[in-house]
């Protein structure tokens, strides 16, 4: 009986952890191989948001806008999709890996704003 419940404890805590969504921080650690050869890793972490209502947005400009990300916004509507959207997107560096990051995407998670939300890491790497 007792194996039974172990091994479905190991079965629900390996479902969970490959279900578990990737976070910006795991996205910033550096590679130990890189570092080891003198290369210092800095991030970029990236926000965008994009939706068809400006209202439903705005709660999420201004904790972009609190958390130093600078949002811009900008509009658009072309012939082939003339209804106007608008897109709020922010940038922040980062010289090493941070939670801060996870800390924004979990607030403008929980802020639930009307659009599409998207994000992305991207290393800058330099040699000291």
């Amino acid at each position: 009986m007792y194996r039974r419940i172990a091994l479905a404890l190991s079965a629900s805590l390996l479902a969970l952890a490959a279900s578990a969504a990737t976070l910006p921080s795991h996205l910033m650690l550096p590679e130990p191989e890189r570092a080891a050869r003198g290369y210092v890793e800095s991030w970029v972490f990236n926000i965008e948001l994009t939706g068809d209502e400006l209202n439903g947005m705005e709660p999420c400009r201004k904790i972009l806008a609190e958390r130093g990300f600078a949002p811009t916004l900008s509009k658009t509507a072309n012939s082939s999709s003339p209804a106007l959207h608008f897109r709020i997107a922010g940038h922040k560096a980062y010289a090493q890996a941070s939670t801060e990051a996870d800390d924004t995407l979990a607030a403008l998670q929980q802020a639930k704003c009307s659009g599409t939300l998207s994000w992305n890491v991207s290393g800058k790497v330099a040699r000291p």
